[in-house]
């Protein structure tokens, strides 16, 4: 049963409504959204067509739910009392973001859950950075350009090669799962790459991201031939316009990625040591016959007195680096 129906069976109409109005603005899966206000309704619909999922309130659960045509069937929680097993249990009252994200991301994971691999004929564009000096300012540009494409109402998905990226310290914040448990995922289940990122995916000023890795070991374990059918599954996924790519040598992918990118930016500082690494960056693309990509490449440097500017990431396009980058960007037809 190859359904494209997630449905919720519930008595809360204030609550039907926001989930409601939360998947007409991000339903990643492209689900068709049917709601029932009793378990009967939803056993009558589903003898005519079974669904992908089905959410039941707790308040509502009968022993009938048995009976519901339904890949995954999750009980909406609200305080525990009711018998609800087998089923797996979610809890109703938290953000739909992380309600809709448990879901997916637990749909993802059952093996006995199909999908219809859907791509997407327009490609997003993939934008590039790099830094042959290594600056510590790679991240903050690629964030703030990302930002700044978000804010202009693309649909933006940032992804870190960064061996040691920060961002938990940096925001406070700890990740249960990384970029590297996201791509073995895709490498096994491509046809549900959209329920597996919508439930591992974090957002920052309008722009999605997976949590860069953990481990840089667990990222340069991953072949080239790897990279290639994850990006490609990525980028014809239909859910971006735009992947804004913070690249490091650290990817196997690296020379594949420089190749394909249709825009390059490559940070350099006018330090001599920064200008000579950049040059010797140059020289060997050239070897590599990859001097078309340079030519495609736009070199840049930041402000001085960045660090400051960039201390808030989830204002970067705001900020003093955020003008720069976005004056750069306009030069070059964003």
């Amino acid at each position: 049963m190859n359904s494209r129906k997630l449905a919720i069976c519930d008595q809360d109409k204030e609550y039907l409504a926001m989930l409601q109005a939360y998947l007409s603005k991000k339903n990643p899966a492209g689900f068709e959204v049917v709601i029932f206000s009793s378990i009967e309704e939803a056993l009558l619909s589903s003898k005519e067509e079974g669904f992908a999922i089905l959410l039941v309130s707790e308040g509502i659960y009968d022993t009938d739910v048995i009976n519901i045509t339904a890949q995954k069937i999750f009980i909406l929680q609200e305080d525990g009392h009711a018998d609800t097993a087998p089923y797996s249990s979610i809890p109703k009252f938290q953000s739909m973001e992380k309600l809709i994200g448990q879901v997916l991301d637990a749909f993802a994971l059952d093996e006995e859950c199909v999908s219809i691999e859907h791509k997407c004929q327009t490609a997003a564009k993939l934008v590039v950075f790099y830094a042959p000096d290594r600056h510590k300012a790679q991240s903050a540009t690629a964030l703030a350009a990302a930002q700044i494409l978000s804010d202009m109402g693309n649909k933006v998905l940032y992804l870190s090669m960064q061996p040691f990226s920060g961002f938990e310290e940096l925001l406070g914040i700890t990740y249960e799962s990384d970029i590297t448990d996201f791509m073995y995922f895709v490498l096994k289940h491509s046809d549900k790459l959209p329920y597996k990122l919508e439930g591992i995916k974090k957002t920052i000023h309008g722009v999605d991201y997976l949590p860069p890795a953990l481990d840089f070991g667990d990222l340069h374990s991953i072949t080239e031939e790897e990279w290639k059918r994850c990006a490609a599954s990525l980028i014809h996924s239909g859910g971006y316009s735009h992947v804004v790519m913070d690249l490091t040598e650290t990817c196997k992918g690296f020379y594949f990625f420089l190749e394909t990118c249709e825009l390059l930016y490559v940070l350099s500082a006018r330090d001599a040591f920064s200008k000579a690494m950049y040059r010797q960056f140059e020289r060997l693309m050239k070897s590599k016959e990859l001097g078309a990509m340079c030519r495609k490449s736009i070199c840049f440097d930041v402000p001085a007195g960045w660090e400051s500017a960039a201390s808030n990431l989830a204002q970067l396009s705001a900020s003093a680096l955020g003008a720069h980058m976005k004056g750069i960007m306009e030069q070059n037809g964003l």
